[in-house]
């Protein structure tokens, strides 16, 4: 046979696109990653008391059979809570770790029913559909925080002393936070806080470390604060600084111009009551001479030449001795 020719634009080019297109839709499609399944708890923050659900999500498809199991693996059949098969009748198992609250779920759900705070814990669900895919959750109960109180090493601190408080709550506190006098505080060269920030001690204590300290805890459920703790600065002086300002004097000075200022306040005082001695013993009657008090006396016999008779009346007046008189016993008594 004789060789075939061929011509651009023939029927074999129409051939070979065709066999091109069709090997290119037999290629294998590329394998496709699986959603990977989680567990979703709800509500998310389950309180003691309550209910909580553990739900794998998106829900398994081709469900055969779920195990649920308290603890981290699935190798301990003893920690089996139980085990659900939709195809089955009744769906639900019970295994060794059964508590009386669980039940299964569509879509394997565990629901828990009167939750307690032995329920926290590792859990784990084994899903076959038909392979096997184990999932790990961790399960958190909380508890409402009752109010907590403070202890304080003391409540008069001296000045550049040391105070410390501690926040008396439950373990199970997921946060501790202190305010002094309503405001938060932050931590600094002065204020030191334990690892949980349940001690709070304040160094080189001043004036402006006094007032009222409070702690607050709380968790995802609940908030609740303590009462305010009252803490002054000891052998504060009474004309000392209001509290937020510092005194640049130590107690050592303030101490001595208090006794200072009281010893010359005592000086002045005896100064003063010792003119006053003085001034009330030296009266006008020791001072000035006696007033002198005359009396009458009756004129004497005048020893002068003897009146003739007949002669004229003698027209000198008539005067009388004035002489001091004597006081009497009686006058220097009314003295």
């Amino acid at each position: 046979m004789g060789r075939i020719p061929h011509r651009p634009g023939g029927p074999w080019t129409g051939i070979l696109l065709a066999a091109s297109v069709l090997g290119s839709c037999l290629q294998p499609a590329p394998a496709q990653t699986p959603t990977p399944v989680t567990i979703v708890l709800t509500p998310p923050s389950p309180v003691v008391g309550g209910g909580v659900s553990l739900a794998p999500q998106p829900p398994p498809e081709n469900l055969v059979l779920c195990s649920w199991f308290r603890s981290a693996t699935t190798t301990d059949e003893n920690s089996r809570i139980l085990s659900y098969s939709p195809a089955t009748s009744p769906p639900q198992t019970l295994g060794p770790a059964h508590t009386g609250r669980e039940t299964a779920g569509p879509g394997c759900a565990l629901d828990i029913a009167g939750l307690t705070l032995s329920d926290t814990g590792n859990y784990t669900v084994q899903i076959m559909n038909p392979a096997f895919l184990s999932i790990p959750v961790t399960l958190r109960v909380y508890e409402k925080l009752a109010k907590p109180t403070v202890t304080l090493n003391q409540t008069q601190v001296p000045e550049n002393g040391t105070l410390t408080l501690m926040c008396n709550t439950s373990p199970r506190a997921d946060t501790v936070l202190w305010l002094q006098n309503g405001s938060y505080l932050t931590p600094n060269t002065r204020l030191e806080l334990s690892s949980e920030n349940r001690t709070l001690t304040v160094l080189n204590f001043t004036w402006g470390d006094t007032g009222t300290y409070q702690c607050e805890v709380g968790n995802p459920v609940s908030t609740n604060r303590s009462e305010p703790s009252t803490v002054t600065l000891a052998c504060s002086p009474p004309d000392a600084p209001h509290p937020g300002a510092h005194s640049s004097l130590s107690t050592g000075a303030v101490a001595g111009i208090v006794i200072g200022s009281l010893a010359g306040a005592a000086l002045v005082g005896v100064g003063a009551y010792f003119l006053y001695s003085r001034c009330r013993n030296k009266t006008p009657r020791e001072n000035e001479a006696p007033v002198l008090v005359y009396e009458n006396l009756p004129p004497t016999a005048w020893a002068g030449p003897v009146a003739q008779p007949g002669s004229p009346p003698d027209l000198s007046p008539m005067y009388q001795t004035l002489q001091p008189r004597q006081p009497d016993v009686y006058e220097e008594l009314k003295k």
